[in-house]
């Protein structure tokens, strides 16, 4: 198995878990095909469906790699190489996708979590922000959403069961842990 010259897995930083975690069928499957040693036929059809899907940088890249060609990153956009970047880690480090998607969660909470701080503070572009995650799921028709509790974190809920109550349609572990960081963030 050849691994990208440039990434040494002693040293290497693990991908963007929140990018990974949203391309996992691709990068687990591309990993087990590169462990094995040939193309399997679960990656050969993810890599289909993402050329068909628009990502044809990306499928042209991934062929080419599961031929023998080192990818090169330059030609990919900063997504795509997170998830070459992936692949690569996955291979050398499976365990690491059983832990991919509670890892990406936690970041995002913690991400969420510090921008809702902000604007409590009243930063105004986390506030501009918030503003629009409330405003693009009620466009898309989505009411007590996950970006409706958010605002109601602004405004200085933090009881965990009425947030539950008032935003069913919101990801409750999200929510869970979002309230969570933000809390020890109010807490330091």
């Amino acid at each position: 198995m050849d691994r990208l010259p440039y990434l040494r897995t002693d040293i290497m930083q693990q991908p963007a878990s929140q990018i990974c975690a949203a391309h996992i069928e691709l990068i687990t499957a591309v990993a087990d095909s590169r462990r094995a040693g040939h193309l399997y036929p679960a990656a050969q059809s993810q890599i289909e469906q993402y050329q068909n899907t628009g990502w044809v940088q990306l499928a042209h890249t991934l062929t080419a790699w599961m031929n023998g060609a080192e990818p090169d990153l330059a030609r990919l956009d900063a997504e795509d190489q997170q998830i070459i970047l992936g692949i690569e880690y996955a291979t050398t480090e499976p365990n690491w996708l059983e832990t991919l998607s509670d890892q990406a969660q936690t970041e995002a909470a913690q991400s969420l979590a510090q921008m809702i701080y902000a604007a409590t503070w009243g930063d105004y572009d986390a506030l501009e922000l918030l503003s629009s995650m409330r405003e693009a799921a009620e466009d898309a028709g989505v009411y007590q959403s996950a970006a409706h509790a958010f605002v109601a974190m602004v405004e200085g809920e933090r009881d965990n069961e009425k947030l539950h109550q008032q935003y069913p349609k919101a990801e409750q572990s999200l929510i869970n842990a979002v309230l969570n960081c933000l809390i020890e963030k109010e807490q330091d």
